[in-house]
């Protein structure tokens, strides 16, 4: 998936880690299944050149989700080490 940047990769693999664990918690588990059920009708309606647009268009927006989510975890650890090292400068 693409990235707006990649200058601390253990950063954006522990992002990633998180991002996995997310997928398992049973709090969205029920959400989940319930938006597969929902897909599901909605390609189901459609022609396929309708779906082929659809996937796009949700990759796109999964991939921008994505990156949204990263950037702003990069910049939480960044805040938190200014912050930190503010504490300790004083």
């Amino acid at each position: 998936m693409p990235t707006l940047h990649r200058r601390n990769n253990s950063l954006i693999n522990r992002f990633d880690k998180l991002a996995e664990e997310s997928d398992k918690l049973a709090t969205f588990e029920l959400m989940n299944e319930n938006l597969v059920a929902l897909e599901t009708q909605l390609l189901a309606s459609m022609v396929p050149e309708q779906q082929l647009i659809f996937r796009e268009w949700q990759d796109n927006g999964l991939a921008m989700e994505y990156m949204k989510k990263e950037w702003i975890y990069v910049r939480a650890v960044q805040d938190g080490i200014k912050i930190l090292s503010q504490l300790y400068s004083d």
